[in-house]
């Protein structure tokens, strides 16, 4: 069970699944005022979970794992085991999670569209960054840490108004896309030569052109 975790929300509750489907069922339970060892304690239950490892050819306890620790430590249960508890908690829950579940088994969750925008908001980063090395180098220039830095703020500024860390994990897929844009096209003006002050200009209007009546990104 080590797929990536996927933090998701419904109806203003956090849901917790991982790549492969499986579900944290004390998280969801929790919101509901239920614990996932009293669904476990029903003969409805071991009868499902032992038909379904009869039917699987698997052992039980593959079904279901203890995972523990402060952060996305609880109960997680098998995509197979997941809708049933969930129809435990209430039945449209269940349905939601049945979508969300099919979507990460098939590939077509939402979620991978937010991986491949995260994936080009990091290549388009270092692109940023080896440009400015060598761009600095040609000025026969060293290159420290603060000098990335100093770029990175450039960029939360220009999306969040904030010169300040900007946690990339919370971004949605459109802030992560214009992130990556405005690197691209930052990494176009420091090739250019253009000094620090006016490629902030440039690259404000550059991000309202491309979102125009979109709210500013949240600085962390």
């Amino acid at each position: 069970m080590a797929a990536s975790i996927i933090h998701l929300d419904y109806q203003g509750t956090p849901v917790t699944f991982n790549e492969s489907g499986w579900f944290n069922a004390t998280i969801a339970a929790a919101h509901y005022g239920k614990r996932p060892v009293d669904w476990l304690a029903l003969d409805s239950t071991q009868e499902y979970i032992e038909t379904l490892a009869d039917f699987s050819n698997c052992e039980k306890s593959s079904l279901l794992k203890t995972r523990a620790g402060r952060h996305n430590g609880g109960t997680w249960l098998h995509p197979k085991l997941a809708v049933p508890f969930a129809r435990w908690l209430d039945v449209r829950f269940a349905i939601w999670c049945d979508v969300q579940i099919e979507g990460l088994l098939k590939g077509r969750h939402p979620h991978y569209d937010w991986k491949r925008a995260r994936s080009e908001a990091a290549s388009s980063f270092k692109v940023m960054a080896d440009v400015l090395k060598l761009v600095r180098e040609e000025q026969g220039k060293a290159t420290a840490s603060h000098h990335f830095i100093n770029e990175a703020r450039l960029i939360n500024g220009v999306l969040s108004g904030q010169y300040s860390a900007l946690d990339r994990e919370r971004l949605s897929e459109t802030d992560l896309s214009l992130l990556a844009n405005v690197e691209v096209r930052n990494s176009v003006l420091i090739g250019r030569g253009l000094p620090y002050a006016d490629r902030k200009l440039i690259l404000k209007q550059y991000a309202i052109d491309l979102r125009p009546s979109a709210p500013a990104v949240e600085a962390a």
